[in-house]
């Protein structure tokens, strides 16, 4: 054996029996980006990924008999690692209780985990009077890597794209069935105006986004009839908006994006497929010689994968301090159904994705510079925890706790089975102390939390904003069969700034489905925009039933602090809901059908003159409406839909109630406590304190600070 070869084994077999000698304290490996994964893993010696250390955990815990008898921390130092592919952790790398494996940031250094490849070599060009710079890209043109996002110097670049800001209106559908609500088969062409879509080079390349609904899809071009203008897609979509109040219909809205002929505004992009070309109009003192450039290259970063089917699960792992960054997930060609652009695109996968995952750990780490969903906690996600973390810049949404599935049912006609392996089911999960913004940016129906068929879950003290359709989900079935959706606790946080007009029918909470013990709390609500219909504070859609509303703040909403749909069984009680524009209160759409209605009682309304109370009438089967507080800023008659406050009360409703102004400290600016002598003491009403909403401070060696 030659002399290098036996030191290097003798230290070898130093270092394992040094980690393999029981004591007290843990065991630690170093990973640096200039390391060398032929290190130890030591600070002098780290290795170079953290696969190396990954690995080496495993060689530790195989050489204590399966079972490690220490706590294991792999730090990691700070810079870029960039991931061949995902990192996969699997039931051999669990801990224990007495022995968890923690992967963390060393000290205040900042380590990310990136999927992204960096783009160099560019070159100042002028093309068709376009001053730019361009980069050869040789994978793209040998057909080996293509890209829908780009990031330059840590911030998100626009795809060239018609319009520059906003959104265009399709002119005309010919052959639409006016008669169908939603006409779910959809349709392949559509009209549009002038200037809007042209005969473009690599028209193949150019895609269409169609706001419709509370979705987005994205098509390609197949022609285009610059003299009809029409413009025929590569697939079916929905062009037809009705908003279910009896307006008339609109059709969809909709933009243009990655054609070479749209790139004229500073920070657009184009990728030319076929030359492998990547084009890019800088912004003012941009140098894109020295700048960072980042394309994604992975789909997902990290896969947690337990079996949980056969009892083996992946335990007493933590995430400390790390972040994830630059993946790009996209539509399957062979998904004609749509099934990933659906509403929430819930279907979508995760750059972190945890599945047979128990007492796990995400904590003070950052997601940003994503093109799909940020994590989710899968099938067989248990007793796990996402604290304190950040997300931004989001191609769809922050978290999903569970999955969409519908057959995960009780069905009554089928002796209360749960359609799902038990052990798959996801439960007691906690979300909390989160900060959740700038998300939905491809994807546009994106969630900032999507809790679907999973139960017994804590979503607590987050701060989510700056979302196109929804802050939080909860439940996920359209009917009135049970389902493993219930007992979950939203309480505490703080969701604002969502919709924003680029979506219809969503809220800043919302419900969906049966679900007891469910209950919705101690939020604060505000800042809620539609782009043509429905944008609530509080939203229990179709037949969910069973779940409680209550001591909530809702205000500046565009239509209703609250609304429903066919509910089973709700109670809202002790809320505050302050300044709707098109209602403050939005109840049942009025299908009357059985089992319907729910309770309104001890909440307190107040919105300004000259906008409505009601914008459908009550359900009058099984609903209960009394001890409610109801006044109008600058007076005036108060009528309750074509109600006055007489006759609504003949009809005994709203029994214990009052109009009177119930004393806000400053409505003005939003401050809702009540003052003293406040006529709500009347209905029953409890005061409640909402300062402490959002994220909590977090304590380190009995130092507290700010998030």
């Amino acid at each position: 054996m030659k002399r290098s070869t036996m030191c290097w084994f003798l230290i070898m077999m130093a270092v394992l029996l040094a980690f393999c000698a029981p004591a007290p304290g843990e065991v630690t490996f170093h990973v640096a980006v200039k390391g060398s994964d032929q290190g130890i893993g030591t600070t002098d010696r780290p290795f170079a990924t953290i696969e190396r250390a990954r690995d080496a955990v495993r060689e530790l815990k195989r050489n204590q008999g399966g079972v490690l008898n220490r706590p294991v921390t792999v730090y990691v130092h700070g810079g870029r690692y960039a991931l061949s592919q995902p990192l996969r952790f699997t039931t051999e790398d669990s801990g224990t209780l007495e022995a968890p494996v923690t992967y963390a940031a060393f000290k205040d250094e900042k380590p990310v985990l990136s999927g992204g490849r960096q783009i160099t070599g560019w070159k100042k060009v002028d093309v068709s009077g376009k001053s730019l710079w361009v980069a050869d890209v040789p994978d793209v043109q040998a057909g080996k890597w293509y890209f829908r996002e780009l990031w330059i110097n840590g911030e998100r670049r626009n795809r060239a794209r018609n319009p520059n800001s906003g959104v265009f209106r399709i002119s005309a559908v010919p052959d639409l069935d006016l008669k169908a609500r939603y006409n779910r088969s959809g349709q392949s062409r559509f009209q549009y105006a002038p200037g809007e879509i042209g005969s473009w080079n690599n028209l193949e390349d150019i895609e269409i986004v169609i706001l419709s609904f509370w979705i987005c899809t994205r098509r390609g071009i197949a022609a285009v009839d610059e003299t009809e203008h029409m413009v025929t897609l590569s697939q079916r979509s929905t062009f037809r908006l009705t908003d279910g109040f009896g307006n008339p219909p609109k059709l969809a809205r909709y933009y243009v994006e990655n054609a070479f002929e749209l790139l004229d505004a500073p920070g657009e992009w184009y990728l030319d497929r076929k030359p492998g070309k990547l084009y890019y109009m800088p912004l003012p003192g941009e140098d894109m010689a020295s700048a960072e450039t980042i394309a994604p290259v992975l789909e997902q970063l990290v896969l947690v994968e337990g079996s949980p089917r056969e009892g083996n699960f992946v335990e007493y792992v933590t995430f400390r301090g790390l972040a994830f960054s630059h993946a790009e997930w996209w539509i399957p060609a062979n998904d004609p159904s749509d099934l990933y652009q659906r509403q929430a695109a819930a279907p979508m996968p995760a750059a972190v994705q945890l599945w047979g995952a128990r007492n796990f750990t995400i904590e003070s780490c950052v997601f940003a510079h994503l093109g799909n969903y940020a994590m989710q906690f899968s099938r067989g996600c248990s007793q796990s925890k996402l604290v304190h973390c950040e997300m931004f810049d989001l191609g769809a949404g922050g978290v999903k706790v569970g999955n969409a599935d519908q057959n995960m049912v009780i069905r009554p006609d089928r002796d209360g089975v749960v359609h799902d392996h038990p052990s798959e089911q996801t439960y007691a999960i906690e979300v909390t102390d989160n900060h959740i913004y700038a998300g939905s940016r491809v994807f546009h129906q994106g969630h900032g939390i999507w809790v679907g068929q999973s139960y017994d879950n804590l979503v607590a003290h987050n701060h989510i904003h700056d979302f196109y359709q929804i802050g939080i989900n909860v439940g996920w079935t359209w009917r009135t069969f049970k389902t493993l959706a219930r007992n979950n606790v939203i309480e505490y946080n703080h969701i604002h700034h969502i919709g924003q007009g680029w979506s219809s029918d969503l809220a800043a909470i919302y419900a969906l489905g049966r679900q007891p013990g469910t209950v919705i709390r101690y939020n604060l609500l505000h800042d809620v925009e539609a782009a043509e219909y429905v944008g609530r504070g509080v939203y229990l859609d179709s037949r969910t039933a069973e779940v409680l509303v209550e001591k909530n703040i809702v205000y500046n909403t565009s239509t209703a602090g609250f609304g429903t749909s066919n509910g089973i069984g709700n109670t809202i009680r002790n809320n505050i809901f302050a300044f709707g524009r098109d209602a403050q209160i939005e109840p049942n759409g009025g299908r009357n059908l059985p089992g319907d209605g729910f309770t309104y009682e001890h909440n307190i309304v107040y919105w300004k003159k000259g906008r409505p109370l009601l914008r459908q009438r009550w359900n009058e089967k099984g609903t209960v409406i009394r001890n409610n507080l109801y006044w109008q800023e600058g007076g005036g008659e108060i009528r309750f839909g074509r109600d006055t406050w007489e006759q609504w009360r003949a009809l005994g409703r709203d029994e214990g109630s009052l109009i009177a102004d119930p004393l806000f400290v400053d409505p003005t600016h939003f401050d809702f406590r009540l003052k003293p002598g406040s006529p709500a003491s009347k209905i029953g009403f409890e005061p409640f304190d909402l300062s402490g909403v959002g994220p909590r401070p977090i304590r380190v060696n009995n130092v507290i600070s700010s998030y």
